[in-house]
């Protein structure tokens, strides 16, 4: 029997009658994550814990290895057991492990720089510490564990803006089988000269003569139309292909000041995918902190008085700008950009925990709780592969493993072929029927939760399931239409919406065919006329769970600790729990959503969509490249 759908705004749609054609490539994709920080800077473990913990205890595939520009005093070969604020720890301080003599660039003590701790020792700048200390271990900790498919980047700390996802991977070389594992020089130069807290002006003496660094436009409005936009060219013109710049946390600073450093707005997003669409071709909307008092950190106030975070909170652990239908997100999508989200870990620390337990009041660690996928390949897969993963927008993110590493998600003309996949485009003759199919995996075992007593969240409704055992609720595919670019200086080049967006459709277990632990979900847009995009998301809470959901299945505010209501009254409920209430890493692993990035349809006979253009220009890179 079909099932159908009447959705304002939307087509009609019904489940695929036709036989769709299967795709020409397997679905498998590799787990990693890009965001995380250790001793180095401000995180509370070491190298070896953080990587370890990543790429051993939690089986990531693959790693970006980031931390802070500016300058720090710890040595990130030595955790710190105290966890203090000032990050004391056993006094493992670079001045002590690795003597005077060894510091490069400019003298500076930590309390005469805004990138490091507030504390009277000699600090070593970033670009020193990543390419002499913290890229050589990584590696070294990698290839103990036999994973190679790790890279070392910067959480850049952006100048008219807050923080940035980075990597150059010219010169690294962890794949390598000999004792020649490449250097970090690259990245190491890009911290140096863009970074807005390092202010060392030695040029990298003595191992380098890095000249012409801006050491003048590091915030507000010059910070981002020149020294960021400047940073960007750097990058896109120097090593296009083996380098990202990916907002992070992009909501939770507030709105972009003028004056200041603070988030982004959507014409600055704009004017990076315009600067660089092979760097800047996405944003991190899936934050880390996840068991954090103010989910993802995003709270009222997070920048001052009267500055909030965009949004206030996280809506289902994602910032508004993607969790939002008709947002920025859909806005940029509507544009047919190359614009994609993606989700990391943000780790620093546990909180009221150990490393070693299980618990969290802060922060997971990589691949504990949070994945972004990206494709895999048969053999000999590398750090510039997951680069192209995420360039390519063939990327997928999810929350507490609540879909698994085997995806298809494919659009064609009913019937034929070609099929395409997130991150393309599929061209269709005007008035053509659509099949859009989403095959996801619905993982048996068990995540990593420590809980096992039911979700407090599903309590609420009857429902009893364990904490450790989600299971796919719904999953729905939100589409738009895509109208063009909006030019600088166009009227709409500030505006942030796309009011097209809505709900396509919506599958549940009496609308998917189920097969084992896998999902399908098929159906058709008929008669198109427009060109559009689809995307998806799901999670494993009904529609109308108080306090999480709306009726119309949509994540609401993720509420302060001391603003929890639902009760986590179990007896097994864990003793950090805020006023009897589910919070903290509870609250985290009660309330999870995965996200796709797009399929893009474009009707034959209209312009090429800019996803394509970019994408193209990105082929011709590594075309060039490889002759």
């Amino acid at each position: 029997m079909k099932k159908k759908w009447a959705v304002a705004g939307a087509s009609a749609i019904v489940v695929a009658t036709s036989m769709s054609v299967a795709p020409a490539y397997a679905g498998h994709y590799v787990a990693g994550d890009m965001h995380n920080h250790t001793t180095c800077n401000d995180g509370n473990w070491s190298v070896q814990t953080m990587v370890t913990a990543a790429l051993g205890t939690y089986g990531l595939d693959w790693l970006g290895d980031v931390g802070h520009g500016g300058a720090f005093v710890r040595d990130c070969r030595f955790d710190d057991f105290e966890g203090d604020g000032p990050k004391t720890g056993q006094g493992a301080y670079f001045e002590n492990t690795v003597g005077l003599g060894a510091f490069k660039g400019d003298p500076v003590t930590s309390s005469s720089n805004s990138g490091s701790p507030s504390s009277p020792h000699r600090a070593m700048w970033e670009w020193q510490i990543i390419q002499d200390y913290h890229y050589p271990l990584t590696i070294q900790v990698a290839k103990s564990l036999g994973k190679t498919v790790v890279f070392k980047g910067t959480e850049w700390v952006t100048p008219g803006h807050e923080h940035t996802d980075t990597t150059t991977l010219f010169g690294q070389k962890p794949w390598n089988k000999g004792t020649d594992n490449g250097n970090a020089f690259a990245a190491a130069e890009f911290e140096y000269r863009f970074d807005r807290n390092d202010g060392d002006t030695s040029g990298g003496a003595p191992d380098h003569n890095w000249t012409g660094k801006d050491t003048v436009n590091n915030s507000g409005t010059n910070g981002h139309a020149i020294k960021s936009l400047a940073a960007l060219n750097w990058m896109q013109t120097n090593y296009p292909l083996g380098s990202i710049a990916l907002p992070t946390h992009l909501e939770r600073a507030g709105v972009f000041n003028p004056a200041g450093n603070g988030g982004w707005n959507v014409e600055h997003l704009r004017d990076w995918n315009n600067a660089a669409p092979v760097v800047a071709f996405g944003m991190e909307s899936m934050p880390g902190h996840q068991a954090a008092s103010a989910r993802g950190e995003y709270r009222a106030g997070f920048c001052g008085t009267g500055c909030d975070s965009v949004g206030v909170t996280t809506y289902g652990g994602t910032g508004i700008y993607a969790a939002t239908i008709g947002g920025v997100w859909d806005a940029l999508l509507g544009e047919g950009r190359n614009f994609f989200t993606f989700a990391s870990s943000d780790f620093h620390q546990r909180g009221l925990f150990k490393a070693t337990e299980r618990g969290s009041t802060a922060d997971f660690f990589p691949g504990e709780y949070e994945k972004t996928y990206v494709p895999s390949k048969p053999s000999n897969f590398r750090p510039q592969d997951a680069l192209n993963g995420l360039r390519s927008g063939n990327a997928y993110y999810t929350q507490g493993d609540l879909v698994g590493p085997d995806m298809t998600f494919t659009a064609n003309v009913a019937g034929k072929a070609p099929v395409k996949t997130m991150g393309e485009t599929l061209i269709v003759p005007k008035g053509k029927d659509v099949v859009i199919t989403l095959t996801v995996t619905d993982p048996a075992g068990a995540n990593n939760s420590p809980y096992s007593f039911p979700n407090p969240s599903l309590t609420q409704i009857g429902i009893s399931q364990p904490l450790d055992h989600p299971a796919l609720d719904h999953v729905d595919f939100i589409g738009g239409n895509v109208t063009g670019v909006i030019s600088p200086g166009s009227a709409n080049y500030t505006n942030g919406t796309n009011p097209s967006a809505h709900m396509i459709a919506s599958f549940n277990a009496s609308s998917w065919t189920a097969a084992g632990p896998l999902r399908t979900m098929t159906f058709t847009i008929h008669n198109v006329q427009n060109s559009q995009y689809v995307r998806v998301r799901g999670t494993n809470l009904p529609v109308n769970t108080p306090n999480e959901t709306d009726a119309n299945g949509n994540p609401l505010s993720d509420p302060l600790n001391t603003n929890a209501v639902i009760p986590c009254s179990d007896p097994a409920c864990p003793a950090h729990m805020t006023n009897g209430k589910s919070t903290f890493d509870v609250a985290a692993w009660s309330d999870l959503w995965f996200y796709t990035n797009p399929i893009f349809i474009r009707v034959q006979g209209d312009a090429p969509l800019l996803v394509e253009t970019n994408a193209a220009l990105a082929a011709n890179l590594k075309k060039a490249h490889s002759n």
